[in-house]
């Protein structure tokens, strides 16, 4: 389960477009940062999660939050300042037991594509000739269907997808996506094939132009991910009068459907999910992209649960940022693995904690976009080196504030077993944890 989030000018503060997502897995499917230079290949096949594509010869800079088993990536940032997030989406289509998967069909656009137009038909292609498939559950079986929020300084488009049939359409001041099917008879372009697909399938809805949503959506499946909750709650954080600004952005990834959450109860309709009861994801990663002409200011938790965790910066260029490289990737797992005590604390008196957490979390945060404001283009990727490193002292003093406050809370016993097995599994798995 994940939300995706756009904003274009005339609706943002300085006139800048910002794309949010927050990434749901399962609770140990460790999500790193990854940075990738700009580089030259001479290979002429890569391998991808599942299947071998063409490589080209030249590849953009890319900023990646991706599953750590994955070769593909669930959002990330090009050099060009061009955005992706993907969702599953539950179809009435049928899938495919290989092929591209949803990440591999993002990051395939991040790194060979300049403006978010060009993404859109690069991922159009890469479906068409090779179609999207393959097991994208970490320990459990789970096929999907995919769509994709795009976006550039400039424009944003939201891509969905069945099988290889696609239909696309351009966002207008604001946007959002959940996991489910969300254009209607309302689209701008779809895929040649599209109609006798829905029609042999006996699918097909919709009089003069056909019904995407309606034809293709798995009523039961999108139904039980509480998506449409989720998009509503988006395109509510979006609604405002006032600009939007990547603190919006930060606001509406830390939404819970209950002011008064409770953290046992677990709910798919919040879009800061928390795995429990029968909920089975938990939001791992987020970020917000803030895409400016000086280049882009990606702002990451890399890290679970963004109702606690502050969003650090990271800046992006043909050079890459110098921190999470592909051979930094033990130490992006260590980051996220020491977040992950914090995170798994809070299981214990919730409430009270994220009290504690916020007084300390929300000035540090206010501090990091202040740093970052102030800085000018070529002195920002020191400016974001010092934000993370001020972040080691913000988990010690977060330590602090809720270690009186660990009074163990009486949980249900299904939420207290699915708890203890993760710990003891995410422990088996890392050691260091």
């Amino acid at each position: 389960m994940c939300d995706t989030l756009v904003a274009l000018a005339p609706t943002t503060l300085n006139g800048h477009a910002i794309l949010a997502k927050n990434s749901d897995r399962e609770p140990n499917e460790a999500q790193l940062l990854t940075i990738v230079p700009h580089r030259a290949h001479s290979e002429s096949r890569l391998k991808t999660t599942y299947i071998e594509v063409d490589q080209i010869r030249e590849t953009n800079a890319v900023l990646l939050c991706r599953p750590f088993w994955m070769w593909g990536a669930e959002m990330g940032v090009n050099e060009h300042g061009v955005a992706i997030g993907n969702e599953a989406v539950f179809t009435r289509g049928g899938y495919d037991a290989t092929g591209l998967t949803g990440m591999d069909l993002l990051r395939l656009a991040l790194e060979r594509c300049d403006s978010a137009r060009s993404a859109v038909d690069m991922i159009m292609t890469l479906l068409e000739r090779h179609g999207q498939g393959g097991d994208c559950g970490f320990t459990k079986r789970f096929f999907y269907h995919n769509s994709f929020l795009i976006a550039d300084i400039s424009e944003a488009w939201i891509l969905e997808t069945v099988g290889r049939q696609w239909v696309r359409k351009k966002v207008s001041g604001t946007g959002a996506i959940s996991n489910l099917l969300t254009i209607s008879s309302d689209w701008d372009d779809l895929s040649p094939g599209a109609e006798a697909f829905a029609e042999q399938k006996h699918l097909r809805r919709g009089k003069d132009k056909m019904d995407f949503a309606a034809s293709f959506s798995d009523p039961l499946f999108t139904r039980f991910s509480r998506a449409r909750t989720r998009l509503a709650g988006s395109l509510g954080s979006l609604g405002s009068t006032a600009p939007v600004t990547p603190a919006t952005m930060k606001t509406a990834l830390r939404q819970h459907d209950d002011p008064h959450y409770v953290l046992s109860t677990g709910s798919v309709s919040s879009v800061c999910m928390h795995f429990g009861g029968l909920v089975g994801d938990q939001t791992v990663g987020s970020m917000v992209a803030n895409l400016d002409k000086s280049g882009p200011i990606v702002w990451v938790t890399g890290a679970s649960a963004p109702c606690i965790t502050p969003f650090k910066p990271l800046v992006l260029d043909a050079e890459g940022a110098g921190m999470f490289g592909e051979d930094q990737q033990g130490e992006a797992l260590n980051y996220w693995l020491e977040n992950e005590h914090i995170s798994r604390n809070l299981q214990n008196n919730y409430a009270e904690k994220h009290q504690a957490i916020e007084k300390l979390r929300a000035p540090l945060e206010q501090r990091f976009e202040k740093t970052m404001s102030d800085a000018p283009p070529e002195h920002r990727k020191q400016a974001a080196r010092e934000c993370f490193e001020l972040e080691k002292e913000y988990r010690a003093s977060v330590w602090k504030a809720i270690q009186p406050l660990d009074h163990p809370t009486k949980h249900s016993p299904l939420f207290s077993v699915q708890w203890r097995r993760e710990n003891k599994e995410l422990a088996r798995r890392w050691p260091t944890y």
